[in-house]
């Protein structure tokens, strides 16, 4: 069955990498939908290059943070953006990636989780339940601390994120409203006959999520040792 959406909208992708500086086999990316419900916004590569531009601002902010804990050696390298059509693809076909012009980003904090870990911040919107209700955005976290009597992350650490991901929403927000007014990130459905549904809320907890594509890029090294 064919990804079908009511109308274009546009799909900004935050790419990353893990490891030094320079590495690029293990890499990371998330993807935020933003989007009008009722209407296409008006495609303009000049003005979506604007719109990368100031998205990159706002994740270098983000990631840097110490109250983010992504970990110094996670990297936020680049932000990308395109026009996407009902069927998910390019519309225009034509039209070629925007990339924002920028250096390497390192997180915060001493990395001591896998380069698979991540934290989860879950985006709500107006819909009680079902399609468009909630949407996920990961994100690395290789610097959580977690608490030993509980095996989870400090209510400190996640209302500090929270925080954080407020303010970084609040900046798409207004760099999409300078794009197409009113356009706003959006939990995006292509169930039934799709939708876009603007995000009101966040939340997060403090479970550690696990996304083992993220740390399949490099071969493992196995040791053996001989039973006698």
């Amino acid at each position: 069955m064919d990804v079908v959406f009511p109308h274009e909208h546009i799909l900004l992708r935050f790419n990353g990498h893990f490891g030094a500086v320079g590495d690029t086999a293990e890499r990371w990316s998330v993807g935020v939908h933003m989007g009008l419900p009722t209407a296409a916004p008006a495609y303009d590569p000049v003005k979506l290059q604007t719109l990368v531009n100031a998205a990159q601002t706002a994740a270098n902010t983000l990631h840097a943070d110490a109250g983010i804990a992504a970990g110094t050696s996670a990297w936020l390298d680049y932000v990308s953006g395109a026009q996407i059509g009902v069927l998910g693809k390019y519309t225009p076909a034509g039209q070629l990636t925007v990339i924002s012009p920028t250096t390497p980003t390192a997180g915060s904090g001493t990395s001591v989780m896998p380069w698979n870990t991540a934290g989860v911040v879950s985006l709500r919107t107006a819909q009680p339940r079902g399609r468009g209700s909630n949407g996920r955005l990961y994100w690395p976290w290789l610097a959580a601390a977690v608490v030993g009597t509980t095996g989870r992350v400090s209510q400190a650490n996640v209302t500090n994120r929270l925080t954080w991901f407020t303010q970084f929403i609040n900046a798409l927000n207004t760099a999409g409203n300078a794009y197409s007014a009113g356009m706003k990130v959006v939990v995006a459905s292509a169930v039934g006959s799709g939708g876009f549904f603007t995000v009101t809320k966040i939340r997060s907890d403090g479970r550690i999520d696990s996304i083992e594509r993220r740390e399949n890029a490099a071969p493992s090294t196995w040791s053996t040792a001989t039973i006698t």
